[in-house]
């Protein structure tokens, strides 16, 4: 790996807290999806238009996050959670996105690079330098992708606000569901909410 490999690698450890081998997955499948999107500052005027969706909600995002510069508060990260390693980067004004996973053999091959660096160091050390060392083309698929987003979905500003008719809270960016002809927030409407105020019933 490279200089900047290792520039990435120590800014996302700083970001994320502590050297992990999602850090340096986050790290590599950031690095080939920019690469591959032809972006070389994501933070520029290039990255503008960058929207990335992560398919898992561990470590390799942050460093993800920390490589581009995009986040959710910019809703320009999307994490779709299906407990994938894998990430797609989408250009919103050209279309173009592309898709860069886990290659479905890297775990063997990573195993077997982790043990010249047993048992001299432990499992968590060995996973993390082979990570860094295996071929990109061993432990990344990279592959073209379309992915259509609704305009609610885009950065920018919010396209519509209502009042939920059950709970009096503002409803953003087209989440609202229709119940009778009542805008309602999903949580009221469905009856789904993650939470249970304390002191109430269900």
């Amino acid at each position: 790996m490279g200089a900047d490999f290792e520039t990435h690698l120590k800014n996302a450890v700083r970001f994320h807290g502590h050297l992990c081998g999602g850090q340096v997955l986050g790290v590599r499948i950031a690095m080939a999806g920019l690469r591959e999107m032809g972006i070389e500052n994501s933070r520029g005027d290039e990255g503008r238009n960058l929207v990335i969706f992560t398919e898992i909600d561990r470590c390799a995002v942050d460093a993800i996050i920390s490589v581009t510069g995009r986040t959710p508060g910019k809703r320009s990260v999307k994490v779709m959670d299906y407990g994938k390693m894998a990430a797609t980067f989408l250009d919103t004004a050209s279309g173009k996105a592309v898709r860069v996973s886990m290659h479905p053999d890297a775990q063997e091959k990573i195993t077997a690079l982790m043990q010249p660096h047993m048992p001299a160091k432990n499992e968590k050390s060995a996973n993390i330098e082979a990570l860094k060392v295996i071929s990109e083309g061993d432990l990344l698929k990279i592959q073209p992708v379309h992915v259509a987003v609704r305009p609610q979905d885009l950065p920018g500003e919010s396209l519509r606000s209502v009042v939920c008719a059950c709970c009096g809270e503002t409803v953003r960016d087209m989440r609202e569901l229709y119940c009778d002809g009542k805008a309602l927030c999903r949580p009221c409407a469905e009856k789904t909410a993650y939470y249970q105020p304390i002191g109430e019933s269900a």
